[in-house]
């Protein structure tokens, strides 16, 4: 996000799939108001963006409009423009990925049912609104550096990669122990343990958050 005479607005939206990390949306948008401070530090997007950036084109590539040696965002002309590119991606029921998510959801406008926050799912033990940040939480569980440009600000594509990734090793973490509660998986359905089996305080917590014998989305 970058400050306008607006306010705060949404000037780079970016989306990757999971859990491969392969980019779906990578475009700079044009704000509502005249910006007045990119941001960069965080934004990662500098003046030269915005002046050497091509008008939106479904189905060009950044390489195609760049060349491999200087690729060129393109730019759609509005945030709604934006969301609904990005709603070419969505459903109600595709899980949304991201860290600290009301802040990706406050400035793309829109509210989705189905989130999956490493803020949630990595929680500080002091409870919010402290919270890890995103840097720290892939040093600790992914033995792995990121937002080391400096003064050239955030990859928006590394940060949505690192959260998809903390959120891969959670669920690898959180089945590791499911099967050892006996849970199981047939025709895309999870199904509890049979009565009688292993049993542990991990059972009552996986039915609370994934439901007995829940359908895959």
């Amino acid at each position: 996000m970058g400050y306008t005479t607006l306010g705060m607005e949404l000037i780079r939206l970016t989306a990757t799939s999971w859990p491969d990390g392969s980019e779906l949306l990578d475009v700079l948008v044009r704000p509502m108001g005249e910006i007045l401070d990119l941001n960069s530090r965080f934004s990662g997007v500098w003046p030269h963006h915005f002046n050497e950036a091509v008008p939106y084109s479904a189905g060009s590539t950044k390489m195609e409009v760049g060349g491999p040696q200087a690729p060129r965002l393109q730019l759609v002309e509005s945030p709604s423009k934006a969301r609904e590119l990005l709603f070419e991606h969505l459903t109600m029921q595709t899980p949304l990925i991201g860290h600290a998510l009301e802040n990706d959801l406050n400035a793309v406008r829109i509210i989705h049912p189905t989130i999956v926050d490493t803020v949630l799912l990595y929680p500080h033990p002091r409870g919010l609104p402290i919270r890890y940040g995103l840097k720290m939480l892939v040093k600790k569980h992914l033995n792995r550096d990121i937002q080391m440009g400096g003064e050239r600000g955030h990859d928006s594509k590394e940060d949505a990669r690192a959260a998809g990734d903390l959120v891969r090793l959670k669920v690898a973490e959180t089945w590791k122990v499911m099967t050892r509660d006996g849970w199981t998986v047939d025709d895309g359905e999870f199904n509890p343990p049979l009565p009688g089996g292993p049993t542990s305080s991990t059972e009552s917590r996986i039915l609370g958050s994934v439901g007995a014998k829940r359908k895959r989305s």
